[in-house]
């Protein structure tokens, strides 16, 4: 009897959930209380669980205005160029610079006081002759995170940053394309704990080019110099393929990415990463940079997020460039649902003497409905989620077809269910997730309160079928039938259910 099993519709769920913004958020690094003593330059040290301000590539290698590009207090109101202005009485506190100059062409200048940061950077008053590779002048108000924050604790989490930014100064020449361009995005750092293996991705706020022109609005995979990473508009469709960005999703709270012109006023996003499209994109890097990372959001952890503002000048005078931004109250919180557990229900045919369960509406529709005849409940069950949450495993589903049996296994470990596949190539691997369960202790077979055990018999036949129950009474009947009893420890536990 092979079945075929219905797809958990997890991005329309995401979507949906996207579309009403989430009712719950856990804040994982809420905004602080700092001030321009967090300012480093280049690749110095950061502070730890704190907001800092990076400034990097601020004049040429070797040159006195990089080595001192935050060294000198900066007395002027840059506020009326970020959007971002602290008490005049702190400016020695919050603003530095190379050179203290204002308008009406300011020198670049940075800002950081208590829960809001700033910075202009102005090409013209820095020498830029030397190419940066692969990157350009450019701010990242930031945190650290340590431990690295844990996100996806189920199937519904999103990763979520939020802010209020402002863009109110932007100049340029001739319409940019690569040089010339000013951008303003969203970042974090994600890193796969199984391999050590990070990523960035930056998802955009604002681009002076027009939209479109050389990808501005669009998403894209590459790498910078340090890591690969991923972009992504914070728009609600892409701009040259007019479908919803793949790796993240607007909230319906937030503004929207702004191309060309700087704005008045405050602006407010937020960006959601659900669960789904992480894994999409984790898909996307194993294919193309990364092909040893896991495939797995509740794998990863993030290690840094921020705001970053960075221009592209290019070498020489042909392309300069200004741009003063701010954000205030920067976040990152995991925005989430609640998972609900599913029942598990088994069935016997007699004819057969064959049982089966299933968590899943449509197998149970097509074995109550006569389309499978022979069927029938038992009238047990148990409970396990139908998507990932914190705490369970994956469980497998293989079909093994008529020759060895016409059944069907369950396995919650990886390392059993790639074993099976390698052991037995003529089994189908109908579902490497058809639910989820924790498993016990793999020595002493105890599953974690509240979760229950779930044992696991076969029949020791050539038309090999297993058994799943969590009465113990049952096992020992089937036992006493000549069937043997797999697992974990010495009550061979196979899995651990859900209590309600």
């Amino acid at each position: 009897m092979r079945l075929h099993v219905a797809s958990l519709g997890l991005l329309a769920i995401a979507a949906a959930a996207a579309a009403q913004d989430y009712a719950q958020f856990r804040v994982i690094s809420a905004p602080d209380c700092v001030d321009a003593s967090h300012m480093i330059a280049e690749l110095d040290p950061a502070p730890v669980n704190a907001t800092y301000l990076r400034v990097q590539h601020i004049g040429d290698p070797g040159t006195p205005e990089l080595a001192g590009e935050i060294a000198n207090p900066v007395t002027w109101n840059v506020g009326q160029l970020t959007g971002f202005s602290p008490p005049p009485a702190n400016h020695a506190q919050a603003q530095r610079g190379f050179r203290d100059i204002g308008a009406p062409d300011p020198a670049s200048a940075f800002q950081l006081w208590c829960n809001g940061a700033g910075f202009l950077i102005n090409t013209r008053q820095f020498r830029h002759a030397a190419p940066v590779t692969l990157a350009g002048p450019n701010v990242s108000v930031a945190r650290d995170l340590s431990p690295a924050a844990e996100i996806f604790r189920n199937a519904t989490s999103a990763l979520t940053i939020d802010g209020y930014v402002r863009v109110p100064f932007v100049e340029y020449a001739a319409p940019p394309t690569t040089e010339g361009t000013a951008q303003v995005s969203f970042f974090y750092y994600a890193q796969d704990m199984t391999t050590g293996a990070t990523f960035a991705h930056v998802i955009a706020l604002f681009d002076n080019r027009l939209p479109g022109v050389n990808g501005a609005g669009s998403e894209n995979v590459g790498a910078d110099a340090y890591t690969a990473f991923v972009t992504s508009p914070l728009l609600p469709t892409t701009i040259v393929l007019g479908t919803p960005p793949r790796y993240a999703s607007v909230s319906p709270l937030s503004d929207i990415m702004h191309f060309q012109s700087s704005w008045s006023g405050t602006s407010y996003f937020r960006v959601h990463v659900p669960y789904e499209k992480f894994r999409a994109m984790l898909a996307t890097l194993k294919t193309i940079s990364l092909p040893g990372i896991s495939a797995r959001p509740q794998d990863y952890r993030v290690t840094l997020f921020g705001l970053l503002g960075e221009v592209f000048p290019g070498t020489g005078t042909d392309h300069e460039v200004a741009l003063g931004a701010s954000v205030i109250d920067l976040r990152l919180s995991e925005a989430f649902g609640t998972i609900a557990a599913v029942p598990v229900v088994e069935y016997y045919h007699a004819a057969l003497d064959h049982y089966f369960i299933s968590a899943r509406q449509a197998d149970i529709d097509a074995l109550e409905s006569g389309q499978l005849p022979g069927w029938a409940r038992t009238g047990l069950t148990f409970n396990a989620y139908p998507s990932f949450v914190a705490g369970t495993s994956p469980v497998c589903r293989f079909y093994l077809p008529p020759e060895s049996g016409d059944s069907h296994f369950f396995s919650a470990s990886a390392k059993e269910c790639a074993e099976v596949a390698t052991k037995f190539p003529g089994f189908i691997l109908e579902d490497p997730e058809v639910m989820y369960m924790a498993l016990p202790d793999l020595v002493s077979g105890l599953c974690a309160p509240p979760s229950a055990p779930v044992y696991r018999v076969w029949n020791q036949r050539t038309d090999t079928n297993h058994r799943y129950t969590t009465d113990a009474a049952i096992k020992q009947q089937m036992l006493a039938k000549g069937w043997l009893a797999e697992g974990y420890g010495p009550d061979r536990v196979a899995m651990c259910a859900v209590q309600p």
